[in-house]
C-alpha cells in the first residue's frame, strides 16, 4: 500500500514539475509560439482552401477513369473555361457546400468499397444554366434557327402537352459521344411525333398545330435532284403541301416497350401500380433528369430517301399489294420498256406521290379506290403545284398521246399483215422469225403504254412510242429489201410538255409585262434563245434581252418601257408617303447620254458612267456622282436589316396563328418604297430616294414598336 501511494506521489510531482516548466517555457517564448501558431493555422487554411480549388477542378473530376469520355468532351465543348461545379452545383454558398458534403460522402464510399458506377449520371438545375455569368432569360426570348427549323425557347418553358415540363437539359444532353451538353434531335423526336407513324394513333404535334413550316424555313436557293434544279420557292407560294413530294418521314413511333421500367426499377409496388403519363413525366422529365430514349423506342424524322428505280414511293402502299396498278407504276418509274434506257419521270424522282395528282375529293374519290379518275381534278392539281395554265397540259399530252397511240396502233396492225402475208408466201424463215420478234418487242412497248397510262411518264412513253415504230419499220426492211425504213424520233417541246399555249400568253417579268407571242412569232425566236437548258429549270437570260434591245433602234421600245422602276425614280412617283420629286435631269438628259456603251451593245460600267458626268461637266461632277453611289448603298445597307428583322417577326406572328395586317400593311409600304429606291438606283434622283428611304424607316420603326408592344401586353397577360 505504501509503494502504490509513493508511486502517486511521484507522478503528481513529475506533471506539476512539468506544468510549471511548461507555463514558465511558454511565457518566456509567447511571442514566438504565438507566431508558430498562426503560420500553421494559416498553412492549414491554405492547404484547405487548396484542396477545396482541386477537388472542383476538371483534373480532380477526371481522376476516374470512366469520366474520360466527358472530361474530353467538355474539353472540346463551348463550356470548356467553365468549372464543373459551376454548372453541376446550384447558385449559392449553402448549395455549394451541400454539393460537396454529398461528394464527399460518395467518394470516400467508392474509396472504401473501392467500386465505381458504371456510368456517371448527374443532374443539372435550371438555376445553374440561368445564374449570374451565363445565361440571361432575356437571351431565351424569340425564335431562333436551328438546322433550319424556327426553335421557340418561350414554346417550351412552360407546361407542354401530355403534362410535360421541361428542363434545359432535357434538350442539350450529353446523348453524343463526344460532345457535351449539346441538342440532339432525337428528344425533339420523340415528343413531337410520339405515335406518329402509318400506324400511330396520335398525330405529330407540330403537323397539328400549323404543319411542317410551323417549324421548318423554307429552303433557300436552287437544290440538285437527280441533276436537276429545284426550287421550293414558288411552290412553296403556291400553297403546296410538303408531303406531296416528302414521303415517310417519320420512322418509329417511340412507343414504351412493355417491361422497361424494370431495368431501372426492381420495387414490387413500384411494377404494380399503373402511372399516368403525366405522373410518369413529371417524375423523370422535370423533377429527374432521364433520357427520353431511355424509356420510349427510338424515332427518326427525316426527309425520305430520293427515289432509285428500284424504290416506288406510295402511300398506297400502306394498304395495297405493290402489285395494284403495276403498269402505272413501271411506267411512272421510267423502267421496262425494250429498246430505250430507264427514264424515271422528274415527278417521280422528286418524290412526287400518287395522291398528290389522285387527290381527295367529291369528284376524284374514285381515283383513290377504282381505275377511274376525273380529268378535271387533276388538272386541277397541277394548277395548285404549278400554277395557272398547267391544267391545260393534261389534255394537251392526252391528245399528242391518242394520236400517237392510234398511229403506233396502225403501225402494228399493217406490219402483222404483211408478215402473214409474208409467211404463207415464203414460210416460217429465219428472217420472218426475226421480223416477228421485231413486231413482239413493238407489241410490247405499245401495250405498256396502254396498261401504264402514258400521262404518268409523257417523254418515256414517247420513247417507247418511237421504239415501238422504229421496231415495225426494221421488221417491214427485213421482209421487203427495197424498202427504207423511217426513223421515228419525235420529241415534245417546252411548249408541248409542259408549257401549253405559252406563245399566246403575256406573262409578268420583273417590273414589267413580257409578251410571248410578240417574240415567238413576230420575232420568231425559240424557247432556248431566252431561257437556259431544262436542268436549269429554263431560268432567263437577261444579256438575251440587251442583245436585241440595246442598239439595234428598235422604234417601239423605250428604255423605260423595260426599266420602269428607273423611269419613276426620276420621275419622282409611285412612292408611299411621299410627295412627287421629279428630278432636274427629267426631260433634259435622255439615258443613252450617260449610258453610251447601250449603244454598242455593251455592258456598261460606272466608270464610264462618271467619265460621261465629266466630259459634259467637269471633274467635280465625277467626285459628286461617286459621293450619290455611296449615299445610295449606304441608306440600302442601314435598310436592309430593319426590314429582314421584320419581316421575321411577322412570320414569327405567323406561325403562332396571330393577326399581322397591320405589321405587314406598314411593312408592305415601306418594302415598296426601299425596291422603288433600290431598283431604280438611287442615284438617278438622290433627293427623292432619301426620301423614300426615310418613310420606309419610319414605317419599320412604327412596325418594330407596336409588335414589341404586343409582346408586353402578352407577357403582362393583358392579350
Amino acid at each position: 500500500m505504501g509503494t502504490i501511494r509513493n508511486l502517486y506521489d511521484l507522478v503528481k510531482s513529475f506533471w506539476i514539475d512539468f506544468f510549471d516548466e511548461a507555463k514558465r517555457g511558454t511565457q518566456a517564448h509567447l511571442k514566438a509560439i504565438k507566431v508558430f501558431l498562426g503560420f500553421c493555422i494559416l498553412v492549414f487554411l491554405v492547404v484547405l482552401v487548396g484542396l477545396l480549388k482541386f477537388t472542383e477542378s476538371s483534373t480532380f473530376c477526371g481522376l476516374c477513369h470512366q469520366m474520360n469520355v466527358y472530361m474530353d468532351s467538355w474539353r472540346a465543348s463551348s463550356h470548356r473555361h467553365v468549372v464543373c461545379t459551376k454548372c453541376h452545383y446550384e447558385p449559392g454558398f449553402l448549395n455549394h457546400l451541400k454539393g460537396k458534403w454529398v461528394d464527399g460522402q460518395v467518394s470516400l464510399a467508392y474509396f472504401l468499397s473501392g467500386k465505381r458506377p458504371s456510368a456517371p449520371h448527374a443532374q443539372i438545375s435550371d438555376a445553374s444554366c440561368l445564374q449570374k455569368g451565363c445565361h440571361k432569360i432575356e437571351d431565351l426570348q424569340g425564335d431562333m434557327i436551328y438546322k433550319n427549323v424556327a426553335f421557340s425557347h418561350n414554346k417550351h418553358l412552360g407546361e407542354l402537352r401530355r403534362g410535360m415540363k421541361l428542363r434545359c437539359t432535357s434538350c442539350h444532353a450529353q446523348l453524343v459521344q463526344g460532345l457535351h451538353l449539346t441538342v440532339h434531335e432525337i428528344n425533339c423526336f420523340i415528343c413531337h411525333y410520339y405515335k406518329a407513324g402509318p400506324k400511330g394513333e396520335e398525330e405529330c404535334i407540330s403537323c397539328a398545330i400549323g404543319g411542317c413550316t410551323s417549324c421548318h424555313v423554307e429552303p433557300k436557293g436552287d437544290i440538285q435532284v437527280k441533276g436537276w434544279n429545284f426550287n421550293h420557292k414558288k411552290y412553296i407560294a403556291r400553297g403546296v403541301a410538303c408531303e406531296k413530294c416528302h414521303l415517310s418521314v417519320v420512322q418509329g413511333d417511340g412507343h414504351v416497350p412493355e417491361g422497361k421500367c424494370v431495368e431501372c426499377h426492381n420495387e414490387p409496388i413500384l411494377l404494380s401500380t399503373k402511372y399516368t403519363s403525366q405522373f410518369m413525366h413529371q417524375k423523370h422529365v422535370t423533377d429527374h433528369k432521364i433520357e427520353c430514349s431511355s424509356c420510349h423506342t427510338f424515332l427518326r424524322h427525316e426527309i425520305g430517301p430520293i427515289p432509285t428505280i428500284a424504290y416506288t414511293p406510295s402511300n398506297c402502299d400502306k394498304c395495297h399489294s405493290k402489285e395494284m396498278h403495276l403498269g402505272p407504276r413501271e411506267l411512272y418509274r421510267g423502267t421496262g420498256g425494250i429498246g430505250v434506257p430507264d427514264s424515271p419521270s422528274l415527278m417521280f424522282t422528286t418524290n412526287v406521290d400518287c395522291i398528290a395528282c389522285h387527290r381527295r375529293g367529291e369528284e376524284s374519290q374514285a381515283a383513290l379506290h377504282t381505275s377511274k379518275y376525273v380529268e378535271r381534278a387533276i388538272g386541277e392539281a397541277c394548277v395548285d403545284c404549278h400554277g395557272e395554265g398547267f391544267d391545260e397540259t393534261l389534255k394537251q399530252w392526252k391528245s399528242l398521246l391518242t394520236r400517237a397511240e392510234s398511229e403506233s396502233n396502225q403501225r402494228i396492225f399493217n406490219v402483222q399483215k404483211a408478215l402473214y402475208e409474208f409467211e404463207r408466201t415464203n414460210g416460217s424463215t429465219a428472217a420472218f422469225k426475226k421480223a416477228q420478234n421485231l413486231l413482239n418487242e413493238a407489241r410490247h412497248n405499245y401495250s405498256f403504254v396502254l396498261l401504264g397510262k402514258g400521262v404518268h411518264n409523257i417523254e418515256y412513253t414517247f420513247k417507247l412510242l418511237n421504239a415501238a415504230s422504229n421496231r415495225t419499220e426494221r421488221a417491214l426492211a427485213i421482209i421487203d429489201k427495197d424498202y427504207k425504213p423511217q426513223e421515228f424520233q419525235t420529241r415534245l417541246t417546252c411548249t408541248s410538255l409542259c408549257h401549253v399555249g405559252i406563245e399566246r400568253r403575256t406573262v409578268p417579268f420583273n417590273d414589267i409585262k413580257f409578251s410571248h407571242e410578240t417574240h415567238i412569232g413576230g420575232k420568231g425566236l425559240k424557247c432556248s434563245d431566252c431561257h437556259t437548258p431544262r436542268e436549269k429549270h429554263g431560268k432567263t437570260l437577261m444579256k438575251i434581252c440587251a442583245g436585241c434591245h440595246h442598239g439595234t433602234g428598235i422604234k417601239n421600245v423605250k428604255c423605260e418601257d423595260c426599266h420602269v422602276n428607273v423611269r419613276r425614280l426620276i420621275q419622282g412617283k409611285g412612292g408611299i408617303g411621299v410627295e412627287e420629286r421629279p428630278s432636274n435631269k427629267l426631260d433634259v438628259v435622255e439615258c443613252v447620254d450617260c449610258h453610251q456603251s447601250v449603244l454598242a451593245k455593251k455592258k456598261g460600267t460606272f466608270d464610264a458612267i462618271k467619265k460621261r458626268c465629266i466630259e459634259c461637266h467637269d471633274q467635280s461632277y465625277g467626285e459628286m456622282v461617286v459621293r450619290w453611289k455611296a449615299t445610295s448603298e449606304n441608306m440600302l445597307k442601314e435598310l436592309d436589316p430593319k426590314l429582314t428583322q421584320v419581316k421575321e417577326e411577322i412570320d414569327r406572328i405567323d406561325r403562332r396563328g396571330g393577326h399581322t395586317f397591320v405589321y405587314r400593311k406598314l411593312y408592305g409600304e415601306a418594302e415598296l418604297n426601299y425596291n422603288l429606291a433600290k431598283n431604280g438606283k438611287g442615284a438617278h434622283n438622290l433627293e427623292y430616294a432619301e426620301e423614300l428611304f426615310e418613310s420606309a424607316n419610319h414605317r419599320l420603326d412604327e412596325a418594330i414598336e407596336q409588335i414589341a408592344r404586343k409582346k408586353q401586353d402578352i407577357a403582362q397577360g393583358k392579350m
